[in-house]
């Protein structure tokens, strides 16, 4: 009982139309709605058809299209988007295709040349520690441009700055490279879509069951907070032990509960795709 009442704001029954259709980041609704950050997974569903349209009509003349979008979608949200990079279900389409030009660009240009770089790294102990320098100023220059750039126009330059992440890592010439490729980093870099897809509900339930522990024990647990401008319930408003220790509770409840839909929905329904796909 806390929170909204049923089939009101972003979960009304139109928008639940939508969300089954995947149109929930295409424009078609004016708010986000049910599971909010699926407006990501719609934008990359056309994306993908679109892409796929033009690599069968252009064929090697793809990049062409892909450079157009790349140089066309960031002029219109400078243009048209109020909240800067911050668009999800109005111009998260647009916001789509920018940074998903950007990453199959690189892939086009770059795949075979990085694969050379990373064979010839192996064994360079002198060059392990340049590139172990490279990418701790990588992570430095991340944590600095979101913290200036998050909330203004600047903050559009964002799939630039993640496509120069992407070609310095993707060499795997450092040793954060490595700690990446330990058996835990690539378990949660499997589970990374699920982790996606679930953890706005995991923090949903949470203070479902916060609000009902409360009233059922006369315990202080929620409080008002306010979220990019927006008010909000959550742990730890007055005391801050419990906000810490919500987010570890949620952390360890988000990854299991991923491992769940990651094994019992995300792999079987690749596995179905991949044998439909052999046949047709």
């Amino acid at each position: 009982g806390t929170g909204a009442e049923p089939f009101t704001g972003g979960f009304d029954l139109n928008s639940l139309a939508t969300n089954l259709f995947l149109l929930q980041g295409m424009g078609v609704d004016d708010h986000l709605s049910w599971n909010a950050p699926s407006w990501s997974i719609s934008a990359e569903f056309f994306a993908y058809l679109l892409f796929a349209a033009v690599v069968f009509t252009a064929g090697r003349r793809s990049w062409i299209w892909l450079v157009a979008a790349a140089v066309t979608a960031p002029l219109f949200l400078l243009a048209f988007s109020r909240t800067h990079m911050d668009v999800s279900f109005d111009f998260g389409f647009i916001r789509c295709l920018y940074g998903f030009s950007l990453g199959a660009l690189l892939a086009w240009f770059q795949h075979d040349s990085i694969a050379e770089a990373r064979q010839a790294l192996a064994g360079d102990a002198r060059a392990r520690l340049a590139w172990t320098a490279a990418e701790m100023v990588m992570i430095a220059v991340i944590g600095v441009f979101v913290a200036l750039a998050g909330d203004n126009d600047a903050g559009i330059a964002a799939p630039l700055v993640f496509a120069l992440a992407l070609y310095l890592f993707a060499h795997e010439g450092g040793w954060i490279s490595a700690f990446l490729r330990t058996r835990p980093m690539l378990m949660l870099g499997a589970l990374s879509y699920s982790i996606y897809m679930v953890h706005i509900f995991v923090q949903a339930r949470m203070i479902n069951v916060g609000g009902l522990v409360e009233r059922k024990f006369g315990l202080h647990l929620l409080g008002d907070i306010v979220l990019r401008g927006d008010h909000a319930t959550g742990f730890g408003a007055d005391l801050p032990g419990v906000g810490l220790a919500a987010i570890l509770a949620m952390l360890v409840a988000t990854i299991a509960v991923s491992w769940c839909t990651w094994r019992f929905v995300e792999m079987p329904a690749l596995a179905w795709f991949r044998r439909l796909a052999k046949r047709i």
